[in-house]
């Protein structure tokens, strides 16, 4: 079968994956059944529609720094060091797509991404994570001692991403990724239940947002932000969720609406 894109699609999840236990138990990566991944039914679906796609998988919650080590050798091992492909696309949601960012700038990846694509990324940070740290940052270290580490969650802060935007922003306007970036948002009521406290803390300090991050951090800058998404963060790697009132009669069809973003996502990237 002839590809539509001769560079492959890596699909890079957030922080604390849901399913990460199924994935350590089922091996859940890059298996012709994905209907209990982080990324519900997505890389079948794209693959059925002629691309080549893989998903990536890093540590649950570390900090940024790590995480992009990580995805850099996901990365080097995907493709045979680049031998196998010269370049890829990433598509990645929340926190991978900071990964992404700090992965392309700190490891001079440019020339081996050929876009990246952001769905539901705290660019600018959360204010709930704000809030978090504020109340429960000495116990990060602590954890980190006992061999959880959570130092993802301070990475997260407005501060820290603001700091990173301004260090970054000269580097991401010249080199020759297509950056390009979704957010999400949706009424309390069809917010998953899990996200509603956040969504209200979110709401009060930035506006509309997913239930994690606000429009406004998810749309990073004007000229790389494609559209706002009627989601809410869980929907947004193709989870209908309980609030929404598709969840009992329509659920396949929401969910098949994501997968169709997916798509248009895929068929609008660059190749050679």
């Amino acid at each position: 079968m002839t590809l539509r894109n001769e560079f492959p699609i890596v699909l890079a999840h957030g922080i604390c994956r849901f399913d990460h236990l199924l994935n350590m138990t089922f091996g859940l990566d890059n298996k012709k059944d994905d209907s209990l991944h982080y990324f519900k039914r997505i890389r079948s679906t794209l693959v059925t529609e002629g691309f080549s796609v893989w998903h990536s998988n890093v540590s649950w919650s570390a900090g940024v720094d790590r995480r992009a080590d990580q995805l850099k050798a996901e990365l080097l091992k995907l493709t045979n060091e680049f031998r196998d492909h010269r370049k890829v696309h990433i598509i990645a949601h929340s926190m991978g797509g900071l990964d992404a960012r700090h992965m392309i700038y700190e490891h001079k990846m440019e020339d081996f991404v050929a876009s990246l694509t952001t769905i539901g990324t705290p660019h600018r940070g959360t204010s709930f994570a704000d809030w978090g740290v504020k109340r429960a940052g000495r116990i990060v270290p602590f954890l980190k001692n006992l061999g959880l580490d959570i130092t993802g969650f301070l990475d997260l802060t407005t501060e820290k991403c603001e700091a990173f935007n301004a260090r970054a922003e000269n580097f991401e306007s010249r080199n020759s990724v297509k950056y390009q970036s979704f957010a999400g948002s949706q009424e309390r009521n069809r917010t998953f239940w899990a996200l509603q406290f956040p969504q209200s803390i979110i709401s009060d300090e930035e506006g509309n947002n997913d239930g994690l991050v606000s429009v406004d951090s998810a749309k990073w800058r004007g000229d790389f932000f494609v559209k706002e998404l009627d989601t809410d963060h869980l929907n947004e790697v193709g989870w209908c969720d309980a609030a929404e009132p598709e969840y009992l009669f329509a659920r396949d069809a929401f969910e098949q609406r994501i997968r169709e973003l997916y798509c248009e996502i895929a068929r609008s990237l660059p190749g050679e």
